[in-house]
C-alpha cells in the first residue's frame, strides 16, 4: 500500500499538493504566518549562542580565510548589469542639498582640521618662496650671502635658519587663527544649493572609479585588516547585542510594527500590491516539487509512510 502512495505521489500527485499549500498560506492573513514571540526568541537564543561560541570564531575565520585568498577578476562594473548601474546613478547624481548642522558636524573633527591646517600651512610657505625671487635687488643679496657665506658659514647658516623657523611659525599661527573659518566655508560650500548639480555630478564621478577599480585593489584594501580583526569585531558586536537585558522584547516590538503595517491583509494581497505577479510562484511551486519528490523517494519516506498506514 506504502508503495501505490509513493508512485502517486512521484506520478503528479506532489504537484497538486504543493499547489493547495501554496493556495492556502496566500490565503492567510499576513501576520499570521509569523509569531513575533517565537521568532524573536528564537533569534535572540541564537545570537547568545553564537556570541559565546568558539566554533563561530573558527568559523569565521575559516570563511574569512577563505575569502582573503580568492583573487576576483575584472572590476565590479563587469559583474553588475547595466540595467543596475544606470538608475543607482542617477538616484546617486541628483542635485540634493544636505542639512548645514549635520554636515558641520561631520567635518568639524580633528582629522579634517589637521589635513586643512598641513595644506594650508604648505600653500603659504611655497607661496612666500615663490615671491623671494622678485623682490628688487634679491640676485644681488644673494651673490652677497653667498661669498659671506664662504667666510662665516656658521653663522649665516644659524641666522637663516631662524629666519625659516620664524617664517614657518607666523604661517602656522595664520592658519590657526583662520582654520575654523575655513571649516565653516567648507561646510557652507557643501551646503550650497547653487553648488548640489556639481556635487551631484562629483558623487556620479566617485561610483563611477569604484566600478571602474580593479576588484583585485578592492580586495587587497580589505585585506589591510587582518582576519582576527574582522572576528574580533564580529565577536564583540554579537556580544554586545546578546548582553542586552531586552534584545528579544525589541526585536519582537520591531516584527510586531511591521505586522501592524500590514493589517488584516492576506499574503497574495501584500504580493499583489507590491506588483509581483504571479511568474514567481510558477518557479517556486516548481522547486518546492523538486525538492518534496527528491525526500518521497528517499527509503526514511518509505519508512515513515509504510508505519503511518500499517498503524
Amino acid at each position: 500500500m506504502s508503495e501505490i502512495v509513493r508512485a502517486r505521489l512521484l506520478d503528479g500527485a506532489t504537484d497538486e499538493l504543493v499547489k493547495l499549500a501554496f493556495d492556502h498560506i496566500l490565503s492567510l492573513p499576513f501576520k499570521t504566518l509569523v509569531n513575533p514571540r517565537s521568532l524573536a526568541q528564537q533569534f535572540s537564543a541564537t545570537l547568545n549562542q553564537v556570541a559565546h561560541s568558539e566554533q563561530t570564531e573558527t568559523w569565521l575565520r575559516d570563511h574569512i580565510d577563505q575569502l582573503r585568498a580568492q583573487i576576483p577578476e575584472g572590476t565590479l562594473r563587469d559583474h553588475i548589469p547595466d540595467g543596475v548601474i544606470k538608475p543607482i546613478k542617477q538616484a546617486i547624481s541628483k542635485p540634493v542639498t544636505p542639512d548645514r548642522d549635520m554636515v558641520g558636524r561631520l567635518i568639524e573633527h580633528g582629522a579634517v582640521e589637521s589635513l586643512l591646517r598641513e595644506l594650508l600651512v604648505g600653500a603659504l610657505q611655497g607661496f612666500a618662496s615663490r615671491l623671494k625671487p622678485s623682490v628688487p635687488g634679491s640676485e644681488r643679496a644673494t651673490s652677497r650671502l653667498k661669498s659671506l657665506k664662504r667666510v662665516s658659514e656658521g653663522m649665516l647658516g644659524g641666522l637663516g635658519a631662524e629666519i625659516e623657523r620664524q617664517a614657518e611659525q607666523k604661517a602656522k599661527d595664520f592658519v590657526d587663527s583662520i582654520l575654523a573659518s575655513v571649516v565653516a566655508q567648507a561646510a557652507d560650500d557643501l551646503c550650497d544649493p547653487k553648488k548640489a548639480d556639481s556635487y551631484g555630478r562629483f558623487r556620479s564621478h566617485i561610483f563611477d572609479q569604484l566600478l571602474e577599480t580593479p576588484l583585485a585593489d578592492l580586495n587587497q584594501e580589505l585585506n589591510k585588516l587582518d582576519p582576527d580583526t574582522w572576528v574580533t569585531t564580529s565577536a564583540a558586536m554579537a556580544q554586545s547585542l546578546a548582553k542586552r537585558d531586552n534584545i528579544h522584547q525589541e526585536i519582537e516590538d520591531i516584527i510586531n510594527y511591521s505586522m501592524t503595517t500590514l493589517g488584516e491583509k492576506t499574503a497574495a494581497e501584500v504580493l499583489d500590491e507590491a506588483g509581483i505577479d504571479d511568474t514567481w510562484r510558477a518557479e517556486a511551486e516548481k522547486q518546492c516539487t523538486v525538492l518534496a519528490n527528491d525526500f518521497i523517494a528517499t527509503e526514511a519516506f518509505g519508512t515513515w509512510l509504510n508505519t503511518l498506514l500499517t498503524d
